[in-house]
Parts: C-alpha cells; structure tokens; sequence
C-alpha cells in the first residue's frame, strides 16, 4: 500500500470501509435491484437445507446425487462442475446488469476477474451450507464413512473449482482495463453501431446521462491475492474510455454465454445417451443457469420495464403456442395419430358406455377368464384375491414388489396363484407390473432370478433422464423425432422415462398392450387394469388387455358415467398397439414431471395420473366383484382385496396452531391438496361397506402398510435414496403387517 493510499484510508472510518465494502455492496444491490437473480439462491439454499421440496425428495438429490447409476466421486465432480456454471452465470449476468454502477472497476487490471473476486458471498455461503449439509446428510442418513464422504465432498469442490478456473482464465485472456483504451482514444470506427455479439445478451450503457446518479459507492474492495484495497477514482478517466472497458467485457460475456447455449444445444442433440443424463441436481442447477443468463439480457436490455416485457413475451408464447404449427404434444406411443380422429362427446361415449352387446360379449369372456383361473388354482372353491396399489413413485413400485412377494412366498405361492385382478395408481402399477411379468417367467420360463433383484432393479434411478432430458430437450430443443411401429413420435422426457423403465426392467414390458390378452384369459397372468385421469373432465380411462365393457357400462340417461374403456373408444387409432410402457407412464403422469399424453380425439384429450381419481384402483375392483358377483359367491370361498398402503390410514391432526397471514390465503387451496386422498379413503371405505351388504359371498380386506409420516418421511419421486430403500425394506416388520401377513396363512396356506 502506498502512502497516498495509507492517508487515503485514514480519511474514512471502520463502519465506512465496511459499510462501502464492495462485496458487501454488491450484496445490497443484488437485495434493491436484482430479486430475480436471488431467487435462484434461494431455492438452491432451500433445496439442500430441506427446507424446499422435502416431500418430493428434491434436497436427496443434491445431497446425494447419483451418476451412471453411482453415488461417488463422479457423480458428485459433476454436480460440482454445473454449479460453478450456475456461479459465473451469475457473476457474469450480475456484472452486465451491475457494471456500470461501479465506474471503478474500470481502473482496475482485469475487471470482471476483479468483480468475480469481490460477488463471493453467496456462492460462498452456498459453498459452505451445501458441504455442511452433504456431510450431515451422507454421514447420519446414508451411513457412509467419513473417508467415502471427504471424496465425495472433494468431487463436488474440484469440479466447482476446475469450471471456475477455465472460465477465469478465459476472462484473464481477452479483459482490458482503462489503461489499454487511453492511446486509443481518437479511433472508434464502429462509434454508434450495434456489436450483435457484444449486444446479444447485454445492452450497451453510456455513462454519459446521470452518472452520479447511478453510481454506487465504493471505498475498499478485495485485490490480488486477497488483499483489502482503497477504490481508486474514476473521475479523470474519459467516459469514452470507461464505456470501452465494460463494451469489451460484454462482448467476452456474451461470447461465454454463447457458448453456453451452443453446449446446450449438442447436449440436447445427445440426450438420450447414458454419459449425457447427468445428476438430476444437476439439471435442475442447470436449468437455473440458462434463466439466469436470460434474466440479464432482459434486465440488461428492458431495466424498468423488464416485467412488462416479460409478461408481454410470455403472452405471446402463448397465443403461438396455440397455433398448429408451434404446438407441441406428447403423444401414447403405438398409437396412430395419423387417421380420423375418435369424436370425443357425451353423444360417442354414451352410446359405447350403453352398447348391450359389448357388455354381454365382455362378460362372457370375463366368465371365461374366471373359468380358467378357477382351473389353475385345482381348488374346488379358490379364494379370490384382488389386488390394489397405490400411487407414490419409487417408494410405491418397490414397497408393492417387496410386500407382495414377502406375503406370497409365506403363503407357498398361493397369493399370486389365486390372484384375479390389479388395480391401482403410478408407481405402485409400475411395480406389481413388473411382479407379474416376473412371476410369470418363473412359472412358465423358468426364470432362475431371486426376487431381491428383481425389487432392486424397480428402485433404481429413473430421475436422472427424465430431469436432463428436460432440461436439455423439453425446454428448448424439442426437435428430435423417432420411429415406433411405422409412427413418428417427438422425443421428449416421457420417452426418456420410458426407456430407462425398460432399461431397468429387462425388456419384459416393452410390448403392446395387446401382447397380454391371451396369457390373461388363459389365467396365466392376473388381469392388470389401469385408470389414468382424463384431465379434461375428470373422467376415468380404463385401459386393459381384456375387453372391459362392464367396467364402463351405463344405461341411465341422466347419469354420468366416469370410465372411458381405451380399447374400444380408440379402436380405429389401433388402440392395442399401444405399448405398455406408455401404459404405464399414462398412468403414473404426474403434473410437470411428465408431460400429459395428448390422445388422438376431437377435441384431443390429455391424460394425468390415475392417483387424483382412485389412487388405490378400488373402484375398479368393486365394479369387477359386482359384475361377477353371482359367479363369485357361487365358485368361490371367500374374496380377498388387499390394499398396498403407502402410509397409515388412521393419522391424527396435529395441534391446531395459529395460522399466518399467507397460511390464510392459502388454506382453500392447501385443504384441497392435502386432504385429497383422505377424501378417497372416505370414498373408498364407504364403497366396501355397501359392497359387503350387495355382495353374497365372504369378503374380507387386508391391508400392507409402509409406516411412513410427516416426521418419517420416505419422498414421493423417481428417486429414492439408500436409507429410503432400507427403510422400506424393513417396513414388513412392523406388528400390523405381521398380523396381515398371519391373516393371510390362515386363508390361504395349505
């Protein structure tokens, strides 16, 4: 420090040189001029504490983060090279929006290194609170050794580290300072004209017009080394030259930017490559880094009138959106989309929902399915078994494998054996899906694989592709088709979904709808009916492999019917090629995660899962005993539906607190939510009670539970961590599924 600096820092008091500090008055413009770019913190830091997104398992991901099927060094380098992207995204949009407010910088050997240096506080922090909670998080929750930890926590901090490095040095490369413009002053060639790749995602700010006014004041900031320095003046430089130092460090932003989006181009091209389906923290961190770089072109170009701009754009997305030729759908894949169109009205389904015919030909096959059935069980009066499982993800699909294959291997194999129907929602369809195709390639293929694995293979991650698919496809890419059966489809996260669904369950399902009619009727599998929503209006659509007639039949004029039966309502859209793994997907949509499957109708109706109707099936399965209900007390002992519960029934309400401000505003909407499938256990009860009074024969439910609550919380995703897995594991322990489970020796093992 020279001695003009040292009486220069004797002028200003310690509560000044911290107060005009410049990291801390970066802090206090990003607070008054930048919320927008906070937000992004923010979630960050509410993802990795839990304090955002606990129940959808959002902060696992980033606590845990798995790669190529791996939670390691790797996978975590990656996650760590990603956010240091997000990190200089945001220095690089925070200096174009900031820049000029700190004319300083201009003096200043490398400027934007210099602003890098000095915006550290919240990367900073993150840096700090993501280690602190990745540490707790790998060592009291997946119980890793604290040596496995130090390396994964070094992964993420390298590949931090390697990605600001190269970004700097680039930065150290191509910035100047005041100094190199000063000789240069009388030439400017391109005075007044547009640079497009300076301008691209910045605008140009002359110093000229209030200078003093939007200038923020500086007395000491951070230097080489990490030296604490006094700011020097910028008055006696020309604003000419000024302008020219941070013209220069746009055009480098903005060059950086492009190359950004390119990568995210080809990335986008590849997508559906292992290598590419990168960390799901990951993606989301990414997905992040493209808004923040957009955010600064708005800010940078519009300033106060960003939000009308932004709502004005948005505005127009939306009206082209609407337009054929700027439209995107997704679409069920196997079906032909490229005929006339099934007239979707009340007059359509309400003559198929009538047709007499129909019913009494579906009956007579479904006696037929029963027949067989009854002759594989070699009993003279079988007990029936209805299955119904429910929604929830991954926790869903592994906890209907594991309990269902658990209480069937107690009963010999007489569970599945005596098994006539599944019903149920998302990931719990996914998974019984799976044990059926299982069973019946050890019952008739002679598969030699133990169940273990089979449940292993269910939980494995199927976020990942689905995040960066859309991430690196959905959001702006969506440009690449493929080929299904002779129809051309879009590639998007549904299909990156469905591909690693097949992946991760041997091929078994990846084939149509259809495929599974006569192994059904011949009894050699149980029947499989799903019910995915109809968004639209609400209604149900019963896809099977049977002809489902019964399901959906109605004669009351002035009634409503909820079903829709898939199969004959899309006939001439070759409804039973639809593959099932779409079948399945159609069934487990939920909002945002995947896209809602547009079905070839006029008006085109879009499918949601089946949870928000019937997240158990147990409407499905009523309407099937009731149909059949004279066969079934006549040829049977007793029906038995077990219902795979993923958390208790009977939950008391906590103490009632007083309510925030916000709480109140959005209570209406938060009861609705949460209460939802409350209503349909309300529903579902009620259903069974006047079953039990109609119904002739013995009907008994038996219920498997996964002790899960608000304080045991097990994540609704596609993605389950190792202490979720083993939690789940070890849910058939609890005393009430020992009990379902001695309930069901006693009815079913001889």
């Amino acid at each position: 420090m020279t001695a003009k600096d040292r009486n220069k820092q004797q002028q200003f008091k310690l509560w000044e040189k911290i107060v005009f500090f410049f990291p801390v008055q970066l802090l206090f413009v990003h607070l008054k001029k930048n919320l927008l770019l906070l937000t992004f913190w923010l979630l960050l830091f509410g993802f990795v504490t839990k304090a955002i997104s606990l129940k959808y398992g959002t902060p696992y991901l980033f606590l845990f983060p798995e790669y190529l099927g791996e939670v390691n060094f790797l996978s975590h380098f990656v996650v760590g090279i990603v956010t240091g992207g997000f990190i200089m995204a945001f220095n690089i949009s925070s200096y174009v929006v900031n820049g000029f407010r700190f004319p300083f910088l201009a003096t200043l050997n490398r400027p934007f290194i210099k602003y890098c240096q000095n915006n550290f506080i919240l990367p900073l922090a993150y840096s700090l609170v993501y280690s602190y909670c990745l540490i707790r998080f790998q060592y009291k929750s997946e119980g890793l050794a604290p040596m496995h930890i130090i390396w994964n926590l070094l992964g993420f901090l390298s590949g931090n580290l390697a990605f600001i490095g190269v970004t700097a040095a680039y930065f150290v490369a191509t910035n100047k300072n005041a100094s190199y413009y000063k000789p240069k002053m009388d030439v400017n060639p391109q005075e007044g004209y547009i640079n497009p790749v300076r301008d691209l995602f910045s605008n140009r700010k002359k110093w000229e017009a209030g200078r003093s006014r939007k200038e923020w004041k500086v007395i000491t900031y951070i230097s080489k080394w990490g030296r604490i320095s006094m700011a020097r003046d910028s008055g006696h430089y020309e604003l000419k030259t000024l302008e020219r130092v941070f013209a220069q460090n746009r055009i480098n932003a903005s060059l950086f930017q492009i190359i950004i989006i390119a990568m995210l181009f080809v990335l986008g091209w590849f997508h559906e490559y292992e290598l590419i389906m990168i960390p799901a923290a990951a993606s989301i961190i990414l997905f992040f880094t493209v808004f923040i770089m957009l955010t600064s072109a708005f800010y940078s170009w519009f300033r106060g009138w960003t939000s009308v701009v932004f709502i004005a754009l948005l505005l127009t997305i939306n009206f082209m959106s609407k337009r054929d030729q700027f439209a995107y759908e997704n679409h069920a894949y196997g079906v032909n989309y490229d005929t006339v169109k099934a007239a979707y009205n009340h007059a359509s389904i309400g003559k198929l929902q009538a047709d007499t015919t129909n019913l009494n030909l579906d009956v007579e096959n479904g006696r037929k399915v029963l027949e067989n059935w009854k002759a594989r069980t070699q009993e003279e009066k079988p007990v029936a078994v209805f299955l119904n499982v429910p929604g929830g993800g991954l926790r869903s699909a592994m906890w209907t494998m594991h309990s269902i294959s658990e209480a069937d291997d107690r009963v010999n194999g007489n569970l599945w054996k005596n098994l006539l129907m599944i019903s149920g929602s998302s990931g719990g369809m996914v998974g019984a899906a799976y044990l059926r195709e299982y069973y019946y390639r050890q019952n008739y293929q002679g598969l030699d694989l133990p169940i273990e694995d089979a449940v292993l293979d269910i939980v494995k991650d199927k976020l990942n592709p689905v995040a960066s698919t859309a991430v690196l496809n959905d959001l702006f890419f969506r440009f690449k088709t493929f080929e299904y059966e002779g129809y051309s489809y879009a590639e998007d996260r549904a299909l990156a979904f469905e591909r690693k669904l097949n992946l991760d369950t041997r091929g078994w399902l990846n084939k149509p709808l259809w495929d599974y009619h006569k192994l059904e009727l011949e009894a050699k599998m149980p029947m499989l009916v799903l019910a995915p929503t109809i968004s639209d209006d609400g209604r149900k659509l019963i896809i099977s492999s049977q002809p489902v007639a019964y399901l959906c039949y109605n004669t009351e004029k002035n009634q409503i019917n909820e079903n829709v039966e898939f199969s004959r309502f899309f006939e001439a859209q070759n409804a039973r090629n639809l593959n099932f793994l779409s079948a399945l997907r159609m069934s487990a949509t939920f909002p945002y995660v995947f896209p809602a499957a547009n079905l070839p109708s006029d008006p085109s109706i879009r499918i949601l899962d089946a949870g928000i109707r019937d997240n158990y099936g147990m409407s499905n399965t009523i309407k099937y005993i009731y149909f059949f209900r004279e066969w079934l007390a006549a040829n049977t002992s007793k029906v038995i539906i077990i219902q795979v519960r993923d958390q208790e029934k009977f939950i008391d309400m906590e103490a009632s607190k007083k309510p925030s401000l916000w709480q109140e505003i959005t209570q209406p909407f938060g009861t609705f939510y949460n209460t939802l499938l409350d209503v349909q256990d309300y529903q579902m009860d009620d259903q069974i009670r006047l079953a039990e009074e109609w119904y002739d024969g013995e009907m008994e439910v038996l219920e498997l539970v996964l002790n899960r609550s608000e304080t045991n919380p097990i994540s609704l995703s596609w993605h389950l961590t190792q202490e979720e897995k083993e939690r789940i594991w070890r849910a058939i322990e609890t005393d009430a599924n020992k009990q379902t489970f001695d309930r069901l020796e006693t009815l079913l093992k001889h």
